[in-house]
């Protein structure tokens, strides 16, 4: 396997110490065996010429990879399952469907869906990483579907190794850090083999406001969410007779008006306060009255028709100014393997990992969060505002209060893992033929806690609004909400509160293989592989009590209801593998060989299930090899899919208006109230607890908290994979055209039963008869079933998003890559002038299909960006993407230089709705430069540049700014270098 450059594709692995080979994907070793489907081998010069410090970079530059979570991931749910890891997803099916194995074996799950972190691998001691293509259950049981990635380490390791790196953006932050110590060495006469690796690694945030890409301000549509604070008004409303004693008589405005039965003062029914005590329309555009200075920290800034807010909070630090978040990081592997007797051999396994990763996630925002109710009577209330509240027909009732608490200070997320495994066994030979056994168990466990601060506590908070003093008998000062005002470190000290949750997860293992040659037949020798299998996957999940209390709520704003769960699955597998040669040395087929496997897996969740292959491996010629298959796979339904604790989360249902089919149909604004069928859909309103007094002025939010959680009723996905391809070689001797090789592999895979979450935007919909899901607007619906509202309107807990095997997913395309080498004497230069090497891989992307739910239509989101099968699964679906390097080297000298393609994107909603979507993107290129050069005294210097044109990601969807930092270089560009010393 050639490392010159950054990426060696189809490369196949490296020949065992015992002289077969294993490929990825089978469970059958023999002399010279050669994968029989798709397969792209990532080197260790690959890792190194990301400059990064986790592996995640190289794998998201292949085509076959699809953005997931990353070095910018965060979470503010709660759950502590996801911040800071970085996962795989292949074809962009997702990381549960990407199986992660080193050396062949399972790793220890980061998360309770069955994905593996990426963090936790030993990179220090990668050789390389193989990727297969397509359902690989045959050969590893559950997770396969979409693929695999094998890490194979570097187990031969002699001497003693040391390592350092650095790297930095353009902009002076994101600075990595790295220092890495490998020792090994035989012992007992060379019976014994003992590796041990050290890690240490560090990266220190990137914020966006120093990229030129993000602007300090953007426009501020529908609500404007600010620490400002705001009146909403849907029912029990003021007179507009008083609203406009105070807008046009006190401020000289023109007099407001009516639409619809409700106050729309121009555009919605919000009332902002000014510092001074003075009102301005809070979600108009422009807001009228508004009053603050136009500072560089004034949240909000009227200029002209349009109010403009800070960019994703940078200007206050908050995560949506992270390109890159913190980590540290440590880690530790080690291996023996010795020789018992000639025929038997021991081995021992450990690795461990804990790393902490801090994170600021942002205030509590309006937009998503707001107080039920203010008192009429806080001492607080500004006189304009009391005058218009005394207006309506309940004057002294509660009115609804939306206040972001920037005052307050960050939300924080400190995640901290520790994730070990624990791995022995022994191998041997029978004595008959070629026949050999292995035997082995492993034990794991990751615990992951998660500390949340800066938390508001909600019964504080409404202690302190409802208190006669306004909170003054409580905190310095009280808590004063009407306007941009500070509040008193006591105050801040009372509503806030910190939670801690922690997630425990366990796997054990164990598992006896045997495989062989059986005998002879006319094409070749007949070989097998036969197993059995044991395996164990638990959680447990104990949330803080102030997110879970006992009425199914959470005290602390801004973070999720969290319920405490926990469960276990447990499978017993037997599985065999038979590779028949069936023609050997005719016309055209210089060999043909059939590779078939069976699994059959028994769990005590979904009991039994069967998996299956049938490949085949044809040379016609020297130069020229056909290969292709079937496979079934399955996709068990993970622990956490069936036992997770049950949480909330922020989910967006979009803005009415009458010409889309988007925000709550019972909001007055909305198509649905407004269209041919609004009588009936008001009624549906009131069946689901609308208040009679107002379903008229009814004004919904845009923003909900829906439940989700686990399901134990969850059965299995399937997946049938077929692929095709040619492999070519060079048949010339000619010294500039041997090195020639090409390969084209069509792949298709069709995922059924897809686990998913239904939409609370889908039970919205459906309910409301979209697509005639509900043609009587009957409240018993399945989908209204799953709806709960208060009498106020707004949809709040306990609607329900639940988890279903629901989908369909399609995928389907062709992989090319090219490779060629020669050296600069075959052009006359010197025999010392080195070498030069071109390789390409691309991707065609041909038809990516969902159907996300049972009889809904199918789109296909082939060449678009924003549609996903899933969250963190990837958005970004371009017809081509490629990667492209030229190298040249010689014996002390390497220099790589690197091309990254991705093609332009349509918005993901042409699909469903082309008059509408957004525009889409521009094709991406970007340009990477590294050198590495041996020195001296056995030191090796490596430097590099990513990003060489500090090119710009590019936007997409409505919401300028929008970048998906998974496939695109959102950090800008990037310096590295590194030195290593071996002894």
């Amino acid at each position: 396997m050639s490392e010159q450059g950054p990426i060696d594709p189809g490369a196949e692995p490296a020949r065992e110490e015992s002289g077969d080979i294993i490929v990825t994907g089978s469970l059958i070793a023999r002399p010279d065996y050669k994968s029989n489907s798709p397969i792209v081998s990532v080197g260790r010069e690959s890792l190194e010429a990301t400059g990064e410090i986790t592996v995640e970079r190289a794998l998201s530059q292949l085509p076959q990879f699809t953005g997931g979570f990353g070095q910018s991931n965060t979470s503010s749910t709660g759950t502590g399952l996801n911040g800071g890891q970085s996962y795989a997803t292949l074809r962009g099916l997702g990381s549960k469907r990407t199986l992660l194995l080193l050396d062949g074996k399972r790793l220890q799950p980061s998360n309770p869906d069955g994905s593996v972190d990426l963090n936790i691998i030993p990179e220090a001691l990668i050789g390389n990483i193989e990727v297969i293509t397509g359902g690989a259950s045959t050969a590893y049981g559950s997770d396969a579907t979409a693929g695999v990635v094998n890490f194979r380490l570097k187990n031969n390791f002699t001497g003693l190794t040391l390592g350092a790196q650095t790297g930095i953006s353009n902009y002076g932050d994101g600075a990595t850090y790295r220092l890495t110590a490998t020792a090994g060495g035989k012992f007992d006469d060379g019976r014994g083999r003992v590796l041990l690796s050290l890690d240490y690694s560090k990266r220190d945030r990137a914020k966006r406001i120093d990229r030129p890409w993000y602007s300090n301000r953007l426009p501020q549509t529908g609500n404007a969410a600010s620490y400002h604070g705001s009146a909403v008004f849907a029912g029990n409303e003021p007179t507009l007779a008083a609203v406009n004693d105070i807008f046009a008589g006190r401020y000289g405005l023109n007099p407001l008006t009516t639409s619809n039965g409700s106050l729309l003062y121009s555009g919605g029914a919000q009332i902002g306060f000014n510092t001074d005590g003075t009102l301005f329309t809070a979600n108009g555009v422009p807001a009228l009255n508004f009053r603050e200075p136009e500072t560089d920290d004034a949240y909000l800034v009227n200029s002209g028709n349009t109010i403009y807010g800070p960019s994703q909070q940078m200007k206050f630090g908050f995560t949506g100014g992270d390109v890159s978040s913190n980590m540290e990081r440590y880690q530790a592997f080690g291996r023996f393997d010795y020789e018992l007797t000639d025929a038997i051999k021991a081995f021992g396994q450990f690795s461990y990992t804990t790393y902490e990763q801090n994170a600021i996630v942002n205030t509590t925002l309006s937009n998503n969060v707001y107080l039920q109710s203010m008192p009429y009577n806080n001492p607080f209330v500004p006189d304009d505002l009391a005058y218009i509240l005394a207006s309506r027909a309940n004057p002294t009732g509660d009115f609804q209060f939306h206040k972001a608490f920037n005052a307050v200070g960050n939300r924080g997320q400190i995640y901290e893992y520790d994730v070990w495994q624990f791995m022995g066994g022994f191998s041997g030979e029978f004595g008959f033929r070629d026949w050999t056994w292995e035997v082995y168990g492993s034990t794991s466990r990751s615990i992951f806690k998660n500390t949340q601060t800066g938390g508001i506590s909600q019964s504080r908070l409404t202690d302190l609004t409802y208190s006669p003093t306004g909170g003054t008998d409580i905190c310095e000062g009280g808590l004063n909400l009407f306007g941009n005002l500070p509040i008193s470190q006591s105050c801040i000290d009372y509503i806030t509160r910190d939670t801690f949750n922690e997630t425990e997860m366990k796997q054990h293992i164990a598992s006896a293989t045997m495989q062989g040659g059986l005998f002879d037949l006319p094409a070749g020798e007949m070989r097998f592989a036969l197993g059995a299998s044991y395996r164990k996957n638990s959680f447990s999940y104990d949330p803080d009590d102030a997110l879970d209390q006992p009425d199914g709520t959470s005290d602390i704003i801004g973070f999720s209801v969290l319920r405490a769960s926990a469960g276990e699955v447990t499978v017993k597998e037997v599985f065999a593998e038979l590779l028949v040669p069936v023609l050997h040395d005719l016309p055209l087929i210089q060999s043909l060989n059939l590779d078939l496997g069976y699994r059959y897996s028994d769990y005590n969740s979904i009991g039994g299930a069967s998996t299956y292959k049938a490949d085949i491996d044809w040379t016609v010629f020297d130069w020229v090899r056909v290969r292709g298959g079937y496979n079934r796979a399955i996709r068990a339904p993970s622990v956490g899919e069936l036992f997770a604790p049950v949480s909330t989360g922020s989910i967006s249902i979009g803005n009415p208006g009458a010409n889309v089919v988007s925000g709550d149909p019972c909001d007055i604004r909305s198509s649905f109230r407004l269209g041919p069928n609004g009588a009936q859909v008001r009624n549906l309103c009131l069946q689901q607890g609308v208040s009679p007094a107002i379903i008229d002025g009814f004004i919904g939010t845009q923003q909900i908290f829906p439940l989700t959680g686990g399901n134990p009723n969850l059965e299995e996905e399937t997946a049938d994979t077929f692929s095709a391809g040619v492999v070519l070689s060079s048949p010339s001797d000619h010294p500039l055209l041997s090195g020639l090789q090409l390969s084209v592999d069509w792949y298709k895979i069709d995922v059924k039963d897809a686990i998913g979450v239904l939409s609370v935007v889908q039970s919205v919909q459906y309910c409301f008869n979209v697509g005639g899901a509900n043609p009587t607007y009957d409240p018993n619906n399945y989908y209204c079933s799953l709806l709960a509202r208060s009498p106020q309107g707004p949809l709040e807990p306990p609607t329900t998003q639940p988890l279903l095997n629901l989908a369909t997913f399609g995928v389907s395309g062709v992989d090319v890559q090219f490779d060629w080498t020669a050296r600069l004497s075959d052009f006359g230069l010197p025999e010392d002038a080195g070498r030069i090497g071109f390789r390409t891989v691309v991707s065609y992307l041909d038809s990516f299909k969902i159907q996300a739910l049972p009889g809904a239509p199918t789109y296909d989101y082939a060449g678009t960006i924003g549609a996903s099968v899933e969250t963190n699964a990837g958005i970004t679906h371009p017809r081509w993407k490629a990667n492209t390097s030229l190298n040249y080297g010689n014996d002390d000298f390497s220099m790589t230089f690197t091309w990254r393609f991705i093609d332009k994107m349509k918005n993901s909603t042409f699909v469903t709705s082309p008059t509408t979507a957004p525009p889409g993107i521009k094709s991406y290129n970007a340009f990477d430069l590294n050198a590495s050069i041996n020195l001296p005294e056995e030191f090796a210097m490596r430097m590099g540049v990513t990003n060489l044109f500090n090119k710009a990601p590019p936007s997409y969807g409505n919401t300028p700014q929008t970048y998906d930092g998974s496939s695109y270089d959102i950090a800008g560009r990037f310096f590295f270098a590194s030195v290593t010393k071996k002894f």
